[in-house]
């Protein structure tokens, strides 16, 4: 289109007059005109390479990229001397891509703080000359359109770019990108000398490893970890010599080697080389894959978490593909009136199973060290704290670390953000997510806009004691403190919905459509809206704690929970199918009073399939879900939870053109998805989250010792 506008010299000449391009870019634009006139392949390329008018523009089609390669593998070939004889080569190509708002018009993308061209906008990319810059490109489109305008009137309606951006190449290594390849280097040594410590040192001159704890761990009350990853082994190796000679007696032979075993001894590991330990592959990798599990672990659990968490990478599947799908309205339309697409859509219920999760094991563990200890005032409470913070801020911190300054140097293309996924790098606002309030802004002034569960997560853990408290001293008591709880949240959530006509979820679903937005940042994220799930798991782990796990109920009591526990989970999935589809339009009050009950009301499903599983009442269901194959892969949720949405990003932002999207393409994107974010999730959890758990247990264990 730019270049099919400047082709007439007449339009050239108006475009030249007053316009606010560097000479530099403007002779070399003239140039690329004049080679176009005298059809030269280098001027055709530019051409050729600029993104045009699709098919599909009505089905959402908004994405004319062009063609990425082919503008930067072009050179222009310019010949000058005597006789025109001598080629220079005065320009290459530079992609740049401008948004075009469709709409009422946006302000730049700038001003909103936005690090890529807004949803909704007209994708254009254009193949100009390298001297050019972005305001350059700016300028050059705007007067193309006004060009474009004069020539097919479009009546009170104008089209003007408000952003552009362009590809750089060679992209050098920032201060921060040194920093964190630094300190990522820095642990990647320590794994080094851990391992080859471990596995040169210790097993191989001290040959018979003796694991005195590897059963579970059950004090760790994380439900997107492990409940045993953090446990560290407390290895005690012994020397041994096994070579007799064929003229020893049995009896001799025993003697000796009771001798040499008195003589060596026990080989007790000091602090430093447990320290060189905690970062061994060798030792860190055997506990992640270990399938064994201690007396006491609710196992369900383990299946729950995988599933759930699974759950959630496909529900992101669909939404990431959503970002650059060439047909998605006829996707959505189709989509929503179908009632199995329903899971999908609802999706975000998985989010509150992980809450609910949370909520159980905290109160069951806790309550039982509360009883195992003699009582709440002998808890430690600081240990409670400071083992939660350690056992997430370090592997939360490391991925920050490799995603922020990083992320934009991993891959190219028309999609992807040279100037980084986060706004200004989290330069100002990273210390948010470290102390976990991050969901307490608007969501435009966080990092890692996923990661707003974290902090969720940790602010219910710290008031937790607001109810285990009340609860391990009397039944009633704190049951009342948990009604309450739940009652408090049931009516901010609601009354903010109402007040605001929220729509009845985060699709946009009955209410105010222009609200979908605001729902995010004033309901979705915010704890006082979202605890309700993790009250209800602490109320399952009470009850599991009083009853020790062996409470024995009828056949038809059984039978009637099971069915109560599928009528809660079916119709929070599938009870707003019409409003979906459009044949029911919810009131006001309906939006708030689902948004209000609709996750406590899962949890409540959820819950009683971990109760019954604990109890003995799960049948096949607990059978399933206890598999020992979701032992190691329930301790990588939580790293897999953190990781995902950065593969999704990597994948997704380095394609060349947008996507035609049907559902088998999004399974087949998501099976992918699952697998790197796991195989990403062991890997990462080697390096960052198990050597770090392993230095808790060395240096606090060391501390009681003495």
């Amino acid at each position: 289109m730019t270049y099919k506008c400047l082709l007439k010299e007449e339009n050239l000449s108006r475009f030249s007059a007053g316009r606010n391009i560097s000479s530099e870019c403007l002779n070399h634009l003239n140039m690329t005109v004049q080679a176009l006139l005298q059809r030269q392949v280098w001027a055709l390329q530019f051409l050729d390479a600029t993104g045009k008018l699709s098919s599909g523009f009505l089905q959402g089609n908004i994405f004319w990229l062009g063609r990425f390669e082919e503008c930067l593998n072009t050179t222009a070939t310019v010949f000058v001397g005597p006789n025109n004889t001598t080629p220079t080569h005065p320009f290459k190509g530079k992609y740049c891509k401008v948004g075009i708002p469709l709409g009422p018009t946006q302000p730049p993308a700038a001003e909103l703080g936005e690090p890529d061209i807004p949803l909704g906008e007209l994708q254009l990319g254009v193949c100009i000359p390298s001297s050019c810059s972005r305001e350059d490109t700016l300028t050059l489109i705007n007067s193309t359109l006004a060009l474009a305008s004069s020539a097919v009137p479009l009546g009170n309606s104008s089209l003007q770019a408000n952003v552009a951006i362009c590809h750089q190449e060679n992209l050098k290594l920032d201060t921060r990108a040194v920093v964190s390849i630094t300190i990522l280097s820095f642990l990647g040594f320590l794994v080094v000398v851990g391992t080859v410590y471990d596995v040169f040192v210790i097993h191989r001159f001290h040959a018979s490893p003796e694991f005195d704890d590897l059963e579970t761990d059950e004090t760790e009350p994380l439900v997107l970890g492990s409940q045993n990853n953090s446990s560290s082994r407390n290895i005690k190796y012994r020397g041994y010599n096994s070579i007799h000679t064929e003229n020893e007696s049995q009896h001799d032979a025993e003697k000796k080697h009771i001798q040499e075993e008195d003589e060596i001894g026990t080989l007790e590991l000091g602090l430093g080389g447990k320290v060189l330990q905690a970062f061994s592959l060798y030792t860190n990798g055997s506990k992640l894959l270990s399938t064994h599990t201690g007396a006491g672990t609710l196992g369900a659990v383990n299946g729950i978490r995988f599933i759930s968490m699974s759950w959630v990478i496909l529900g992101h599947s669909y939404a990431f593909c959503a970002m650059i799908a060439k047909n998605i309205y006829p996707f959505i339309m189709g989509h929503v009136k179908q009632f199995s697409f329903m899971t999908i859509l609802n999706a975000t219920v998985a989010v509150d199973t992980f809450f609910l999760l949370s909520g159980l094991l905290v109160a069951y563990l806790s309550l039982k060290e509360m009883k195992k200890v003699g009582g709440a005032r002998k808890f430690k409470w600081g240990m409670f704290y400071f083992h939660r913070f350690w056992r997430l801020t370090p592997t939360y911190g490391l991925i920050m670390l490799l995603y922020i300054p990083l992320m934009r140097y991993m891959s190219s293309g028309p999609f992807w953000q040279q100037n980084g996924t986060e706004k200004d790098f989290c330069e100002n606002n990273f210390w948010m997510n470290l102390l976990y309030i991050n969901n307490l802004w608007h969501s435009r002034d966080t990092c890692m806009l996923w990661s707003w569960y974290m902090a969720n997560d940790m602010q219910f853990y710290i008031v937790s004691p607001l109810l285990l408290i009340p609860l391990y001293f009397s039944s009633v008591f704190g049951g009342l403190v948990c009604f309450a709880f739940l009652i408090g949240s049931f009516t901010v959530t609601g009354i903010l919905s109402s007040q605001n006509d929220f729509p009845m979820d985060i699709l946009g679903t009955g209410g105010e459509p222009t609200n979908a937005a605001k729902y995010f940042d004033d309901i979705y994220t915010k704890p006082y809206c979202r605890i309700g799930p993790y009250v209800i798991g602490m109320i399952f782990g009470y009850i599991l704690y009083k009853t020790d796990c062996k409470k024995r109920i009828t056949r038809f009591q059984n039978l009637l929970g099971w069915f109560l526990a599928a009528v809660c989970c079916l119709s929070t999935l599938y009870g707003n199918f019409d409003s979906v589809r459009g044949k029911h339009i919810p009131s006001k009050e309906e939006s708030a009073l689902h948004n209000a009950v609709n996750p406590s009301v899962w949890a409540l499903g959820v819950g009683w399939v971990v109760y019954a599983c604990a109890t003995g009442y799960g049948g096949i269901i607990n059978s399933f879900l206890s598999w020992k194959l979701f032992v190691p892969l329930s301790r990588l949720t939580y790293i897999s939870y953190l990781i995902h949405p950065v593969i999704m990003e990597i994948y997704y932002n380095s394609k060349r053109d947008p996507l035609y999207i049907t559902d088998f393409d999004v399974v087949y994107f998501f099976l992918g998805h699952l697998v790197l974010a796991n195989a990403a999730a062991f890997v990462l959890s080697l390096v960052f989250e198990s050597p770090f758990m392993s230095l808790e247990k060395a240096v606090f264990r060391r501390a009681k010792r003495h």
